[in-house]
């Protein structure tokens, strides 16, 4: 993918103001659907309510059509029977008004009894069951109880049937309550995740605000390392050559500077072999040639190859080397990755350099371990040096040389062998990288 540049500080402000917006529209989201379902409750309680109202009016409308009828029969100077009973009413019951009249609408036995006062008489008259059925059927929403039981508000019916009550049932009630607390459940699910989803996003755009500034600066270290392994190797040739031809060395003389700059041009000769190794090992490469080898050979000549070099400047090897293990690998690359590690613990030993190769089987893997004496690396480090161009501390102040893509390509090329790269162990007196690959014994 086309690399569009660094994070800005323009993307920052712009990356900032969305989340606030979102944040925001989320906030007010989560007060409105709250005040909204708050509102639906009430509507649905309101509603429930209302219908009571109705259902009361009707029943109220009912009963009183009954009083008026059975007050019209008696001024009509119909004398109710025992025998004889009109509808809507069972019975009958007549005393003297000097007694009283009751009128309330539901009698000691629970049946619903009228009560009117004509011509010095009190006549009471019982509804029918079915009627009384019929009537007070509010449907499966309602019901109708005696006034003041425990439950949900209702509407009470006019005098002189205030002892009866329609209201709500309890479970509808409840049940509309139990909804509204689904929908809260529901709206604050939603809610949270869009804030995971927000803190994710910011998490993200954190982790890329860092990888941006790290790799900005692995670059910058990148850039000097080069500048300076270039520059110094450059400069000491054409200061070896400007002795030799200007005729100020002779001789013996002439002949160390012209060996001293052979040595800087094989030394710009390994940069740039490490910048190639880089690209054509990098993020993203695939040649790889796996082929059974004898590994134990292979680290043997690769250690020996190194200690020609190594041993003129000090280093000291120990070296523990198991035969006849082979492995699927591919030599170009494998040798690579010894001579990486081999450079790396012999930059960063004691003085002097201390660097231990081992070579063993371990079950079902070949396992490479190289140790040095040096400081060890830091702990803030340890998830970074496998980085592309990660160098710790200041290129300004570094004593050592170096690219920073000698582990990056470890890493790399191991990754490539199905195997693994890690630190084994690291402090004051060293530090053990091992590496681990698929191999076997012969």
């Amino acid at each position: 993918m086309r690399r569009q540049g660094p994070i800005t500080v323009r993307h920052l402000i712009v990356a900032v103001l969305i989340m606030v917006v979102v944040n925001a529209q989320l906030t007010w989201w989560v007060i409105f659907v709250l005040r909204l379902n708050r509102e639906n409750l009430d509507l649905e309680r309101q509603s429930l309510l209302s219908a009571a109202r109705v259902e009361a009016m009707r029943v109220e409308t009912e009963l009183e059509t009954a009083r008026t009828a059975l007050e019209a029969a008696l001024l009509m100077g119909d004398v109710p029977g025992r025998d004889a009973v009109p509808k809507p009413f069972a019975g009958w019951r007549i005393s003297d008004v000097s007694a009283g009249c009751p009128s309330a609408c539901l009698n000691r036995s629970g049946a619903i009894e009228l009560g009117v006062v004509v011509g010095g008489r009190c006549v009471s008259g019982v509804v029918s069951s079915e009627w009384r059925q019929r009537v007070l059927e509010v449907g499966d929403s309602l019901e109708v109880v005696p006034t003041g039981r425990e439950g949900p508000a209702g509407v009470a019916l006019a005098e002189p049937c205030d002892s009866l009550t329609i209201r709500p049932r309890a479970e509808t009630w409840e049940g509309l309550l139990e909804q509204y607390r689904r929908r809260i459940v529901m709206m604050v699910s939603e809610g949270a995740f869009f804030a995971v989803l927000l803190l994710v996003v910011i998490g993200l755009l954190w982790r890329s605000v860092r990888r941006e500034v790290e790799l900005e600066r692995q670059h910058r270290n990148f850039l000097s390392a080069i500048t300076h392994e270039l520059k110094s190797p450059l400069a000491a040739m054409r200061l070896a050559l400007e002795t030799v031809t200007g005729g100020r060395a002779t001789g013996d003389t002439a002949k160390r500077f012209l060996v001293n700059a052979l040595e800087d041009t094989e030394r710009l000769e390994d940069l740039v072999q490490k910048v190639l190794e880089a690209t054509r090992f990098g993020d993203g490469w695939s040649e790889i040639d796996l082929r059974d080898t004898d590994l134990s050979g292979l680290v043997e000549e690769s250690v020996e190859v190194f200690r020609r070099r190594a041993v003129a400047t000090g280093v000291m090897f120990e070296a523990q080397i198991a035969s006849d293990i082979n492995a699927d690998v591919d030599h170009e690359a494998m040798s690579i990755v010894i001579s990486n590690l081999l450079e790396n613990a012999a930059k960063y030993g004691g003085d002097p350099p201390i660097v231990r190769v081992d070579l063993m089987f371990d079950g079902d893997d070949a396992v490479l371990e190289v140790s040095d004496n040096g400081g060890g690396v830091a702990e803030e480090d340890l998830e970074l040096i496998f980085g592309r161009f990660f160098r710790s501390g200041d290129e300004m102040t570094r004593t050592t040389g170096g690219t920073g893509l000698g582990l990056y390509l470890v890493q790399q090329i191991v990754a490539a062998h199905h195997g693994e790269v890690e630190v084994a162990a690291t402090g004051p007196s060293g530090s053990i990288f091992r590496v681990s690959i698929p191999g076997r014994e012969v």
